[in-house]
């Protein structure tokens, strides 16, 4: 493919009081950058910050076609992913980006290198990097009110991907944690709608991760749960680089 407030001792009694209200009880944001930046707050930004590498094993399930599978996903900043899914019935298929050149390899189509807007694509998830800071992959955001997603009140924040594409993100009113993202995501058939909705946040070393995605894209609901997230562990620059064959 998941409230952070870390503080420290409080040791000066009432005086601390101001630096312990929650997000939620702070003046309401009043433009798209405000509540970007509380999302970030609120999402571990700092701690992210110091974070070099990550590793996340999951499952990952398509409920209404029956098939199922595992995924490992590697993350290395500044600008190098690998993404490998093994699907029962299909096989392994591998996605990676090296900082340079973006890659797919997988049993129906073979070993390819990506172009256009996939490559566009596959260079933005890379570049979110370990530090999974979704503020530097938006241009222009623009706040333009708010929506039920569930039964949570949301911010809505339209803008556009670094690569240009339009997208639509939700940003919970209340713990400003992202609920939902809607998007064009490339792929080898063209273009297709994609809504992402993050669920079941949980605290990683101080950074909060949604360990439930549910994704639809052209009417098929894929269900990836996230099982562990290691950081900082040690990632050869290899495992990203096009394979030979």
């Amino acid at each position: 493919m998941r409230k952070t407030l870390r503080f420290g001792t409080l040791v000066l009694g009432v005086a601390c009081l101001t630096a312990l209200q929650p997000i939620a009880q702070q003046a309401r944001p009043q433009n798209a950058q405000q509540v970007l930046d509380r999302m970030a707050q609120a999402m571990g930004q700092a701690n992210a910050a110091k974070i070099r590498t990550v590793q996340i094993t999951g499952t990952l399930s398509y409920p209404m076609q029956g098939m199922q599978g595992r995924y490992e996903a590697f993350y290395k900043s500044p600008n190098k992913f690998l993404l490998k899914v093994n699907i029962q019935g299909i096989g392994e298929i591998q996605q990676g980006f090296d900082g340079k050149v973006g890659w797919e390899k997988n049993p129906m189509t073979g070993l390819r290198e990506l172009q256009g807007a996939e490559l566009a694509q596959m260079r933005q998830s890379a570049q979110m990097g370990a530090n999974n800071d979704l503020r530097k992959t938006l241009r222009n955001p623009k706040l333009v009110g708010q929506e039920k997603v569930g039964n949570r009140n949301a911010f809505v924040i339209t803008a556009q991907s670094a690569a240009g594409v339009p997208l639509k993100v939700y940003i919970d009113a209340q713990r400003y944690l992202p609920l939902r993202m809607d998007m064009e995501v490339a792929t080898p058939q063209g273009k297709l709608n994609t809504s992402t909705f993050l669920e079941d946040y949980r605290r990683v070393d101080g950074v909060m991760y949604p360990f439930t995605t549910r994704q639809s894209t052209a009417g098929i609901e894929a269900v990836i749960k996230t099982e562990r997230v290691r950081h900082n562990v040690s990632i050869n620059d290899a495992v990203f680089r096009k394979p030979k064959n």
